[in-house]
Order: C-alpha cells, then sequence, then structure tokens
C-alpha cells in the first residue's frame, strides 16, 4: 500500500450506516427525545420511565451522543441537542418523526436489493396514498418552505380557485393561500390525508378558504372541465409511473379554466452536467419500494404538458425540486 493511497474510512462509515439509521429509529419508538424534551434526566432514572434496560440505554444515548442528537451528562441530566429538539420531539413544530418512520419502514425491503437489482422484482402494487401520511404529511416542515419559495418567485398571483390535485401534506395550497388573500383552495387527497391538511391549514390560518374532497378510489372527485384558475400536481409523478402520470396530467389540464397556470412539482432527474443532489438514491428507492415509480425527467413532463394543451413557462428550481409552470390555452 502506498503512502498517498486513500483510507478507508469512508467505506467503514458507509457500511455502518444501516446502524445509525436503526439507532435513530430505535430512539423514535421509544419517544426518548419528546421525554427528555419534557425533562432532562440522568440514563438511569430515563431507563426507568422508558421501561428499558439501563445498560442498554446508556449504550443507545452514548450513540446518541455521538450523532449529535443528545448532549448532557448524568450529572446535568440528558437532553435533545437543538437539531433533535427541532425535528425529533412530537409536536414540535418541525416534527419529522413521522417521515423517518416511514422510511424505516422500508427496512426489509432494502434488505432485498441484490435479489431486486438482480431480478428486477418490483412490488407487484403501489400503497394508497393514505396508508402512508409520514410520507406525505412527515415531510411538511420541509415541504412547505419550498413551495412558499416558488411560489413568492412565480406566483401565480392572482391564483384564484385553486385545485391541489394530490395536496399530500398540503403545503402546496397553503403557500398559495397565503401568497394570495382572496384565493380559495381545494384540498383533494385520499381521506386519511385530508384531517393532516386541515391541521396545518388552520395553523397557518389559512382553513377558513380551504374545501377537502376526498378522491374515490384513487381517482379524482368529480369536478367540472375548466373550474380552476391554478391546479397543482406535486410530488405524484415520481411514485405513480409513466401512466398514471399522463392520466394525472391530463386531468390537471381537463380541470384548468383557458389561461389558467399549471403547476407540476417533483422530485426529477438532474440535467446532465447538473449537481445530482441525493437523487440517484431515491431513484434506487422507488425502484425498490414502488411498482412503477421513478424520477420523472423534466423534458418528459414538459411533453406531457404540450400534449393536454398546456404551453410549459418558467422552471424553478429550490434543491432537489424542480417546478415546470404553465398556461392552459384555447382549445382550437
Amino acid at each position: 500500500m502506498t503512502a498517498t493511497a486513500a483510507g478507508p474510512a469512508p467505506l467503514l462509515a458507509l457500511n455502518f450506516g444501516f446502524a445509525r439509521a436503526r439507532v435513530l429509529g430505535t430512539a423514535l419508538e421509544l419517544g426518548l427525545f419528546t421525554e427528555l424534551a419534557r425533562a432532562p434526566r440522568p440514563a438511569r432514572r430515563l431507563a426507568d420511565d422508558l421501561d428499558c434496560d439501563g445498560e442498554g440505554l446508556r449504550r443507545l444515548l452514548a450513540a446518541l451522543a455521538e450523532l449529535g442528537l443528545v448532549e448532557g451528562d448524568d450529572d446535568t441530566g440528558r437532553r435533545p441537542t437543538a437539531l433533535a429538539a427541532a425535528h425529533l420531539v412530537e409536536d414540535a413544530p418541525g416534527w419529522l418523526g413521522g417521515h423517518f418512520a416511514e422510511v424505516l419502514d422500508q427496512w426489509d425491503a432494502w434488505a432485498a436489493l441484490t435479489d431486486v437489482v438482480r431480478g428486477g422484482r418490483r412490488p407487484s402494487a403501489a400503497p394508497r396514498r393514505g396508508s402512508r401520511p409520514g410520507f406525505f404529511g412527515g415531510a411538511f416542515p420541509v415541504t412547505v418552505h419550498a413551495a412558499c419559495a416558488v411560489v413568492d418567485a412565480v406566483g401565480p398571483r392572482p391564483a384564484g380557485r385553486v385545485l391541489d390535485l394530490v395536496a399530500g401534506g398540503g403545503e402546496w395550497g397553503i403557500a398559495l393561500a397565503a401568497a394570495d388573500p382572496d384565493a380559495v383552495v381545494v384540498a383533494h387527497d385520499d381521506e386519511e390525508l385530508l384531517p393532516g391538511v386541515r391541521a396545518r391549514a388552520e395553523r397557518f390560518g389559512v382553513a377558513s378558504r380551504f374545501i377537502f374532497r376526498a378522491a374515490r378510489d384513487g381517482r379524482s372527485a368529480a369536478f367540472a372541465d375548466a373550474s380552476f384558475d391554478t391546479v397543482v400536481l406535486a410530488h405524484a409523478a415520481r411514485f405513480a409511473g409513466h401512466d398514471a402520470t399522463v392520466r394525472l396530467v391530463g386531468e390537471a389540464a381537463r380541470l384548468l379554466r383557458t389561461g389558467g397556470t399549471l403547476l407540476v412539482a417533483d422530485v426529477m432527474r438532474p440535467e446532465p452536467g447538473g449537481d445530482p443532489l441525493h437523487r440517484p438514491m431515491l431513484d434506487l428507492s422507488l425502484f425498490v419500494n414502488t411498482a412503477e415509480g421513478g424520477l420523472p425527467r423534466a423534458a418528459t413532463l414538459r411533453a406531457l404538458m404540450k400534449e393536454a394543451g398546456v404551453t410549459p413557462g418558467e422552471t424553478v428550481a429550490r434543491g432537489i425540486l424542480t417546478t415546470l409552470t404553465g398556461e392552459k390555452q384555447e382549445r382550437q
């Protein structure tokens, strides 16, 4: 081995990454961060309060301290760090524990990755959106900032009557309602997701301008043609696959009035030479965990918009999120 050869430390850390994820998951399952946020305490007392083995919990706390999630000692009391307090304590505005729990539920699916890659074996059917609230609502503290930034940059203003076609966490309807005091938003998605959207809209003070409509059998409710000024299709294409995305874009275009605005927001494949920003791992995750999902190409989505009678306009990128805008054209 030469003196200039790179050491294996990055590989060793990568190979042990699964254990770090399990440490976080166990702490969340125990409610550890929420308990310590209520009152810092020494490890032995926390073990009693959580009904845990004292030695096991001591070692778990040491691992969490190494990960930057717990601080203090048995004299001053163990407590969450600022990062953990912001995102890992239940009822905190930035709570992401539900989302992390959904991701950790993929544990067994990822364990079969070698077989999936060898044989191309994917799940036979995608789970209903309503059965995965952590994916769509759990990430709201992150996604709402991106939605607000895009709305601030491109509008539309006025937004008018808005349809959030697959509302998920509700961030897009909330962002549009917050930017336009005259906007009225119809939040549409699986029935199980809508109470969460309502609660978030209430927190932002815009719930009085929201209407909640449940999807039926995974399809959109019966809305009249050209009945909306703005339609949002967010975080759907990468889970749905190509054929379902064709249908969703066509449905969005049908519901838009002439001159109305379509917003298509998703994590999309990076442009050639662009920064991948974790997208390859997300694309692989979709292959492992969904029946037909995968990161869409912006060019493909623009083509679908054109076919549906929507002229693509500005493209806005915020982190890994790309938003395509378009204007509904008058039928010839």
